[in-house]
């Protein structure tokens, strides 16, 4: 099968079918309704995508060993704060800065566009370190490992990975695009949107999961 094909077909191949699939879009679906706590189960079942994606294995079930998955949800989102929350917080940051400014000053463009830009720059930065260490948290199951220099380097700094990364960071972009499009829909527009986000979140997931075993293998 071609890579482009597995990476598409991932989220409903293998003997769990559609039906971690169907969970993950529930699970945002009602996030929509509920911030947040729905999504961290989806946070502990990425991390089981990803390293079985790096070992080659098709999409684990969801509800499969429920304490392992919340030990992987708690993990799983303290590297995403690290990784992701940093940058957020800096753009939020920013953004208020710009938003308090008086109505009559003169707004500081240079270091607007300035901390605009490395907050972006920290962010993609984070992304794409995450994935490596999620994978390296869900195999090893230690936070210390996950963020140790000597499990990231020698992938981070592989182009096999990079080029990997970059086809499944744009497969989440466009997801994102097309979830958010389709969020304006009226009345069913939450739950076309969030399907969106959920199968391009699987098949990013699997793209890296693959980017991440063939810097490591060569």
């Amino acid at each position: 099968m071609r890579p482009s094909t597995a990476a598409v077909t991932y989220p409903v191949a293998g003997d769990a079918r559609e039906r971690p699939l169907l969970a993950v879009w529930l699970l945002f679906a009602l996030a929509v309704v509920v911030p947040v706590l729905p999504a961290l189960p989806v946070v502990g079942y990425l991390v089981r995508v990803l390293t079985a994606s790096e070992r080659g294995d098709s999409m684990p079930p969801f509800l499969a060993d429920g304490r392992t998955l919340l030990r992987r949800s708690l993990g799983g989102t303290a590297v995403c704060l690290v990784f992701l929350g940093i940058p957020f917080a800096a753009l939020l940051v920013t953004l208020y800065g710009v938003v308090t400014l008086d109505p009559g000053a003169n707004a500081p463009v240079g270091r607007i566009l300035a901390g605009s830009t490395a907050v972006l720059f920290v962010g993609v930065f984070g992304t794409y370190l995450a994935p490596v260490s999620l994978i390296t948290y869900g195999r090893e199951g230690s936070l210390r490992r996950a963020f140790s220099p000597g499990a990231l380097r020698p992938v981070a700094g592989h182009a096999a990975y990079f080029f990997g990364w970059t086809l499944g960071f744009t497969a989440l972009v466009v997801a994102v695009g097309v979830g958010g499009a389709l969020f304006t829909v009226s009345r069913a527009g939450p739950l076309f949107g969030t399907f969106v986000l959920a199968y391009g979140l699987l098949v990013a997931a699997y793209l890296w999961g693959r980017a991440v075993e063939r810097a490591r293998r060569r």
